[in-house]
């Protein structure tokens, strides 16, 4: 990045971990005929920066309206319920994808009238744990011990009166 009076360079770099460059600055500074300076950035900002397409097809979250580069961790995925497949769930910057965030708190409220997937139902027939939740059109499907493989229907609102 020039300074418009050319007063200044700003070259932008990532690594992991701190880089000595005092050596390369003094020797661009000669090239260049003008000061220098070094700012290591994270691998997000470097995608914000750079820009492009997410895999959701729309401009990156973090080059266009996202500022807060909060960590993002698996149990994102978790109440998601999403494939914990790293390379699915990476963004353009090797880290998990910030919108993972950006989502959860509405996963979070609609999990709220959702039974626990630890419940177990008791009915006549015996008992059912939970095998499967689909948070949009508010279903769960529950599998009786002894029938793994016949899986039952029913909504959210039904699997809690029958816990109650």
């Amino acid at each position: 990045e020039f300074q418009g009076d050319a007063s200044k360079v700003i070259f932008y770099y990532t690594a992991e971990e701190r880089v000595d460059f005092r050596e390369l600055i003094k020797e661009f500074a000669r090239t260049f005929n003008t000061r220098i300076e070094m700012k290591q950035v994270g691998f997000r900002q470097e995608a914000a920066r750079l820009g492009g397409i997410g895999s959701c097809g729309r401009e990156l979250c973090c080059s266009t309206w996202l500022t807060d580069f909060r960590s993002v961790n698996t149990s994102a995925a978790r109440y998601q319920q999403l494939s914990l497949n790293p390379q699915k769930l990476a963004g353009q910057c090797g880290k998990l994808k910030c919108c993972l965030n950006y989502e959860l708190d509405t996963y979070l409220e609609a999990l709220e009238s959702f039974p626990s997937t630890e419940t177990k139902l008791q009915t006549e027939k015996g008992t059912a744990t939970c095998q499967k939740i689909d948070i949009f059109k508010g279903l769960l499907w529950y599998a009786y011990e002894k029938e793994f493989m016949n899986w039952h229907e029913l909504t959210a609102e039904k699997a809690n009166e029958i816990i109650a």
